[in-house]
């Protein structure tokens, strides 16, 4: 494409006129979307192989930078168009529109430079600095796992992790807050596991004690499996099981349930009941959106500088005749 009579006749027109071929209307307009078209069409043919001996397609051409604000491409074209330019292809019309025109760099694409950013932003973290090295090293440890795993197994969306860093605080700050009500035989049940926040992160740096990580998704829950042994955690204990299907049949003797972007937050509660086979504190994640939409008192709200978590007391629910005490550690998914 880079020696085509199409991108040659590109760069060497400075302005578009209407005796250019297939030109009608507005000729600026058409040009971008012919360009748009013919790189799209170009990314789409190519290998992934290719695409990574070739580099970066060519940004759109500056004459774009003139078209007027009322020069519409749908949005279909406006995200090609980003991946064509090597920019970032979420968010709203308007943003891909300034993030073309502007010719924004595009964010780090090799692993080792997204994992060395993304490790860096979450040593930044107030939480992850009040640690000891060695859970610091753990909670990096499980963002170095996730990273690797997640390239070849979907278990955390890619398209979130800029966001990592503010979910690995809010989980290792969470962690903290548990540690301090806890006791050496305390244990914790994490409902829908998920990439393992925020289960890992709280064995990780609460290594003593057992948690155990009930996610239905078996894919997810042979990373939580892995990461756990990688980070040498031996009382983390994934489960992979419906919560429903497990409640029915088991239990656990939890001290403390979370649960982190699982269920709206009135169905949590009665789930974690229906879960545990003692009395335990139920800690919620929760946004200062949902404290606003749901009314929650400030007596029922934890906050931790930007962090606000959701407690309750929950006690078991269903009678434990007949059903399977989950207790003991162990590494290892268990079904």
């Amino acid at each position: 494409f880079r020696d085509s009579p199409v991108r040659t006749w590109w760069d060497t027109t400075s302005t578009p006129t209407e005796s250019a071929p297939g030109v009608h209307g507005d000729p600026q307009l058409v040009l971008q979307r012919w360009y748009t078209y013919m790189v799209a069409t170009l990314t789409t043919a190519m290998s992934p192989a290719s695409l990574r001996r070739s580099g970066p397609l060519p940004r759109l051409p500056p004459v774009c930078a003139q078209m007027s604000d009322s020069a519409e491409l749908s949005y279909r074209e406006l995200q090609r168009a980003c991946k064509a330019a090597g920019l970032p292809a979420v968010g709203k019309a308007g943003e891909l529109r300034e993030r073309l025109l502007a010719g924004a760099p595009p964010p780090p694409s090799r692993p080792e430079v997204l994992e060395g950013a993304l490790l860096e932003r979450c040593l930044e973290e107030e939480a992850v600095q009040l640690l000891d090295p060695a859970a610091k090293e753990r909670v990096l440890g499980y963002v170095r796992a996730l990273l690797r795993y997640n390239a070849r197994t979907n278990v955390y969306a890619r398209s979130s992790y800029d966001k990592l860093p503010f979910h690995v605080a809010d989980s290792v700050t969470l962690g903290l807050m548990i540690s301090e009500a806890a006791t050496p035989s305390s244990s914790v049940l994490d409902l829908g596991s998920g990439s393992g926040l925020p289960s890992l992160l709280l064995a990780a740096v609460n290594p003593q004690m057992h948690v155990y990580a009930l996610e239905s998704k078996s894919r997810k829950t042979r990373f939580l499996a892995q990461a756990g042994a990688e980070l040498r955690l031996p009382l983390y204990t994934p489960i992979t099981a419906n919560v429903h299907e497990f409640a029915r049949v088991s239990f656990v003797d939890a001290d403390f349930v979370t649960a982190k972007a699982f269920k709206p937050l009135p169905e949590v509660a009665p789930i974690a009941a229906a879960c545990v086979g003692r009395r335990a504190l139920l800690h919620v994640p929760v946004s200062e959106a949902q404290v606003r939409d749901i009314s929650l008192a400030e007596s029922q709200l934890l906050r931790r500088g930007r962090f606000v978590y959701y407690r309750e007391a929950v006690v078991p629910a269903r009678s434990l005749v007949k059903r399977r005490d989950f207790g003991g550690g162990g590494a290892g998914a268990a079904d």
